[in-house]
């Protein structure tokens, strides 16, 4: 898409005509978790994920997934998936990462099992 300005149905367009279902899937959810649809933004993330992305867009949607969960009170599955994205990140990845570990452990005093 190049650097055009994203909107919905410029995305949604693009998710029934792609031929990378994964990526399509993972822009639309960056799209919905840039304007604090973090809800609408879980699903489209999984079916990313499922899909198969690379593993720089894995690291990074394993990220943004967590910190959705996160935002959504879903603190066990947000620490799930953001050690699922720590275990493959880099390091700019994982310096975003460790301020939402740090988020999440202040903000529900999370007990690893």
């Amino acid at each position: 898409m190049g650097q055009k300005r994203r909107n919905l149905k410029t995305l949604e367009q693009v998710l029934k005509k792609s031929k990378d279902k994964s990526l399509a899937y993972y822009n639309l959810a960056v799209f919905h978790d840039n304007n604090v649809r973090e809800a609408e933004a879980i699903p489209n993330y999984e079916k990313a994920l499922k899909l198969g992305l690379d593993k720089k867009k894995k690291s990074e949607c394993l990220a943004w997934l967590a910190s959705s969960l996160y935002k959504t009170n879903k603190p066990e599955e947000a620490m799930r998936r953001l050690e699922e994205s720590y275990k493959i990140a880099d390091t700019k990845i994982k310096k975003f990462l460790d301020g939402l570990r740090g988020r999440i452990n202040k903000k529900y005093i999370y007990v690893r099992k």
